[in-house]
């Protein structure tokens, strides 16, 4: 019996000392690999600015996002450091009210922060292409701007996230693949529209929209002439038609006052989340 006791102690040892050889066959957590350029798991806090930000580009990627984007945001923010601030915190500067809901947990977690950083800039490109407006992810020069409105900073400040692309690109060195862009089917979107409309009458220029596949938002734009309105996208409803309203421009409510009559190119684009569009539109009549 005493013999048994002392092997116990040597087993309990030999058992420590097998333990990581042991995760590593049974699919414990993996160790970072650093002879991958681009790595995928979170090289850690104290990794070189380099490596963290070939993690950002790798992540944006993934998403379908330019690989400069998030790392310019963090360049600006938090100079690619992992933060801990009272009121804003992370590699992004992440409001504290954002650590709830799917983002919980965020300032310890920098992958909940890539995944913020990657919806929001997903939803302000689907937002943008709604609205008729240029697609931000052709035009490194609209980097700038497409991060301003994804992190929202003050007016004065908007400018300071585009000094940083030629930063953002050079620590990425052209190690990463390409963003991916395997989703290119686009939505699908069905409008009712009236071919003659009395915009005063009504409050402006309507049609009805919705999206058969309740996946995207949609945006209406007017163009009368060299003027153009713009509705805001939004999500339409999961049932039925959404109905949208652009107002009509001043010299246009002119004319219609005085009796004329007048033509409006009426768009309704819908956008998915990889920013694919379907544009359906018509020439309508307005009287007054």
């Amino acid at each position: 019996m005493q013999r048994v006791r002392r092997l116990i102690p040597m087993v309990a040892l030999l058992t420590v000392l097998a333990a990581p050889k042991a995760l590593a066959q049974s699919g414990g957590m993996p160790a970072p690999d650093f002879s991958e350029p681009c790595p995928a798991l979170y090289p850690g806090d104290d990794a070189e600015k380099a490596r963290i930000a070939r993690w950002m580009a790798r992540g944006a990627a993934d998403r379908g996002l330019p690989h400069e984007l998030p790392v310019m945001a963090g360049l600006t923010e938090s100079g690619l450091q992992n933060l801990g601030g009272r009121s804003f915190a992370g590699y992004f500067g992440m409001s504290r009210s954002l650590n709830a809901g799917d983002y919980r947990g965020f300032p310890r977690n920098p992958d909940l922060q890539m995944r913020w950083f990657t919806d929001t800039a997903m939803l302000v490109r689907q937002r943008r292409v709604a609205e008729g407006r240029a697609d931000p992810a052709d035009d490194p020069a609209a980097y700038g701007s497409w991060i301003a409105d994804v992190e929202r900073p003050a007016r004065q400040y908007r400018t300071r996230y585009q000094t940083h692309l030629e930063e953002a690109h050079d620590m990425i060195a052209g190690k990463c693949a390409a963003p991916d862009s395997a989703d290119t089917t686009a939505p699908r979107l069905v409008i009712r529209i009236a071919k003659t409309q009395q915009p005063l009458t009504t409050g402006g220029i309507t049609l009805d929209a919705r999206c058969p596949d309740h996946d995207c938002l949609v945006g209406v734009t007017v163009q009368i002439g060299d003027t153009v309105r713009r509705v805001s996208a939004r999500e339409p409803a999961p049932r039925g038609y959404t109905t949208f309203t652009a107002a009509v421009p001043r010299a246009a409510r002119r004319d219609l006052r005085a009796g004329r009559t007048v033509r409006a190119h009426v768009t309704a684009i819908a956008a998915d989340n990889a920013a694919n569009t379907t544009a359906r539109g018509r020439l309508v009549t307005l009287r007054g």
